[in-house]
């Protein structure tokens, strides 16, 4: 079981290498100058040359490529041309933010989006089964960004209930400043994690040992739990974990629109001024944490079907 997740993790390197380079060369290839946007518009051409000279600016691609990420194993992703410090300072002081914003919608998602699932399986073709699914197409088509203008404009401008944007000082403020982005950043994964839960709730229902257990006198709480919910966990894991994963670099739209205080809004200020080592250093993090989110969804797999947790231990042997 170790060895395989141990495998999964070192599967990370090249990951990790691929996307810097990606990233890197996208970056490369843009017009703007990183030496001039640092000086301003007031700098001669000999302080930016001075510049260029200093950061290395002139070196060949592979240069620095190869120099950014032997810093990076030492634990040095650069200086913010922005700010002016370290970009693991930067990113450490919106991480949790992002982290709390995407972990609290990936909470909405399970405990709404799963009991509505298994009520629409349970009820299916009811009222309750066909509204549920109207909502989660409404909840999959709809983009975050305009379901975070509705709810500004519902619950801060013509209801004053909930604050517009910003992340309020205090856990009472920060809780009231965080349903909104929530609920916005959720209703995706809330629509994806219904509807599959549902679907493989479906085939679950169909299978002989239901009608064993109801054969047996099992009351309908025990089956639906123990028995049918539980083996149907598989797929809906995989929505929610991966969900989880999409929402830590995929809430750039909400936290812009809730100016949020994460990374999501910091890459977006970086890309706009061309602050290569930020936008890198966001980029690397949010990597470095799916594949994490994806590894623990792994494991988590193994607790649920004991089948699974055999076919790891096979793995880890070979």
């Amino acid at each position: 079981m170790w060895k395989y997740v141990l495998k999964r993790l070192l599967l990370l390197i090249p990951v990790m290498l691929g996307t810097i380079l990606v990233v890197f060369f996208i970056m490369d290839q843009s017009d703007v100058d990183p030496a001039k946007v640092m000086l301003g518009d007031a700098a001669t051409e000999e302080t930016i040359a001075q510049l260029h000279e200093e950061l290395g600016l002139d070196d060949p691609f592979l240069v620095r490529y190869a120099r950014y990420v032997l810093n990076l194993i030492k634990g040095d992703m650069g200086t913010s041309y922005n700010y002016h410090t370290p970009v693991a300072n930067q990113i450490a002081a919106r991480l949790p933010n992002t982290i709390l914003l995407a972990g609290t919608a990936v909470l909405l998602t399970i405990i709404v989006g799963i009991p509505i699932g298994v009520l629409a399986a349970k009820k299916q073709y009811s009222f309750f089964d066909n509204i549920s699914m109207v909502f989660c197409l409404f909840g999959a088509a709809s983009p975050a960004f305009w379901i975070g203008l509705i709810l500004v404009l519902v619950f801060s401008l013509k209801l004053p209930i909930l604050p517009a944007s910003g992340m309020g000082k205090g856990f009472i403020n920060c809780l009231l400043s965080l349903i909104l982005p929530a609920i916005t950043l959720s209703l995706h994964g809330t629509a994806t994690a219904a509807r599959t839960t549902r679907s493989s709730m479906l085939d679950t229902i169909r299978q002989d040992y239901i009608d064993t257990a109801r054969a047996k006198g099992t009351s309908e709480k025990v089956i639906t739990r123990k028995h049918m919910l539980r083996n149907a966990l598989i797929p809906v894991i995989t929505a929610v974990g991966l969900n989880f994963g999409v929402l830590l670099g995929g809430s750039v739209l909400t936290e812009t629109v809730f100016a949020w205080p994460g990374i999501g809004r910091y890459v977006i200020e970086s890309i706009k001024t061309q602050d290569i080592p930020s936008v890198l250093g966001c980029v690397v993090t949010l990597s470095v944490m799916f594949t994490i989110v994806n590894v623990l969804v792994d494991i988590l797999y193994a607790f649920v079907d004991p089948r699974i947790k055999a076919q790891y231990k096979r793995a880890g042997r070979k």
